[in-house]
């Protein structure tokens, strides 16, 4: 089977073992054993965390450790009393997925290159694809310092004025998004891994906006889904013609512009809504809809959304006429460790006040080293995320001459819109929420703030 119980003992003689193991039904380490001796067991070592206590003559304790040998719980007992059946069922597909990575042979490009190297390569594709804010600032040092070169300098400026003032690609989303199907997006969502779970057939004839949960510290569940085609989006919904919408601020450094263009990102407003819905069937954005200000709740296995005084996104989908589609990534919120702030606090003050200053804010956070795992650094942990695309919500005709912000009739129809669409996302969240190991462990409760 996929779960089996091992009794591993902490005692001090031989005596003791015997007299706890009798009448157990199930196997157990001898106590002879040299891997499991007292001062170097598995139990010893949580118990030097101090993540469980030794209390002599009390009941066994159940711990949890996946087939690797990760510890998944020291509460084991609780998780197979409450949700036995799903645990049991996530153990069944780890073990599936774990059995097909072993036949596929790693390659990049055709070429063999084994499965340590592969993992180096994911690691490297993730490093640099963050790496591209932090660049904008050689890219503006690169511009300007080129246009003092005589030869260079006029094309420089003209480029320059152009793309800050007179290209408005980034409300209109006419750019080809060819960059999508780069190969190297396959290492980077690969190294969490990441996986799209499609649960209703989406109708190309139809306008939508895909709302993204949670906003997590980078949204790389997004980036993952909708500005790559790693994952197989365009497959699994053939005819749909997606722009994933970010701050203005990422448009406004040049060349860095471009290469969100080549992916299919454009500015997160009001006119991008319009104009790229207005294409027609088929059409649609894609918007992370908790923002920055969501970004400041993120913890681990934690699931606090900035939802309830959320009604943009609602509002401009029922002037476009297109349908609202939850999307929750489970784990987007566990891919890296941070120092939260209560609200009230200093440090969550501060927070807010940068976001009102540069109209983005980020916590305190870190995942691990690029090559020492528990060196504190950028690189995300390698945690599942898994991408869940739920039923469309349908937003009602609006009367002509309704104004949905101001007037009573139009606020009252986007509230009651707000309030299906957030059903919706509830009904994808209890249906999904345990799709990992991981998630059985993750809080049941998915909080609106």
């Amino acid at each position: 089977g996929n779960l089996q119980i091992v009794f591993i003992t902490h005692d001090k003689t031989e005596e003791e073992f015997q007299r706890h193991r009798k009448g157990m039904p199930w196997f157990s380490i001898p106590f002879s054993s040299t891997d499991f001796i007292a001062e170097n067991s598995p139990v010893s070592k949580l118990l030097e965390k101090d993540k469980i206590r030794y209390v002599p003559g009390g009941r066994p304790r159940v711990v949890l450790f996946n087939m690797s040998g990760k510890l998944l719980s020291v509460n084991g007992l609780k998780i197979l009393t409450k949700q036995g059946e799903q645990l049991i069922t996530c153990l069944q597909e780890e073990e599936k997925a774990s059995i097909e990575l072993q036949r596929v042979p790693s390659n990049m490009f055709g070429f063999d290159i084994g499965y340590s190297w592969e993992r180096r390569f994911q690691s490297l594709t993730v490093y640099l694809a963050l790496m591209v804010l932090p660049l904008s600032f050689v890219a503006w040092g690169f511009t300007l310092s080129m246009m003092l070169v005589p030869i260079l300098n006029v094309p420089f400026i003209v480029y320059l004025i152009w793309s800050l003032f007179y290209d408005d690609s980034s409300s209109r989303g006419n750019r080809t998004p060819f960059l999508r199907k780069l190969p190297i997006w396959k290492l980077f969502v690969d190294y969490f891994p990441m996986r799209l779970e499609k649960t209703v057939d989406i109708s190309p004839k139809k306008k939508y906006v895909f709302c993204y949960h949670p906003h997590g510290i980078l949204s790389l569940g997004a980036w993952g889904t909708f500005a790559t085609d790693a994952l197989g989006f365009s497959e699994k919904f053939p005819g749909i013609d997606h722009r994933l919408l970010t701050l203005k601020l990422n448009f406004k450094t040049p060349w860095v512009r471009e290469y969100f263009l080549w992916h299919g990102l454009c500015d997160v407003s009001a006119s991008s809504f319009k104009r790229i819905l207005a294409k027609g069937a088929g059409s649609a954005v894609v918007v992370v809809v908790g923002g920055a200000h969501e970004s400041l709740f993120t913890k681990p296995r934690d699931n606090h959304l900035y939802l309830e005084r959320r009604r943009g996104f609602v509002r401009e989908a029922i002037r476009a006429g297109a349908e609202l589609v939850p999307v929750y990534a489970f784990g987007e919120n566990d891919i890296y460790d941070t120092l939260y702030f209560e609200e009230g606090s200093w440090g969550y003050w501060l927070q807010v006040k940068a976001k009102q200053y540069f109209s983005f804010t980020l916590p305190i956070f870190h995942g691990r080293g690029m090559f020492f795992k528990r060196l504190p650094f950028i690189l995300p942990y390698r945690k599942p995320v898994t991408v869940v695309v739920g039923k469309p919500v349908p937003v009602p005709k609006v009367p002509e001459g309704v104004d949905l912000r101001n007037s009573d009739e139009g606020r009252k129809i986007v509230q009651e819109v707000h309030q299906d669409y957030m059903k919706a996302l509830r009904t994808l969240w209890d249906e999904h929420k345990n799709v990992t190991v991981s998630g059985i462990q993750r809080a049941q409760t998915l909080v609106f703030d």
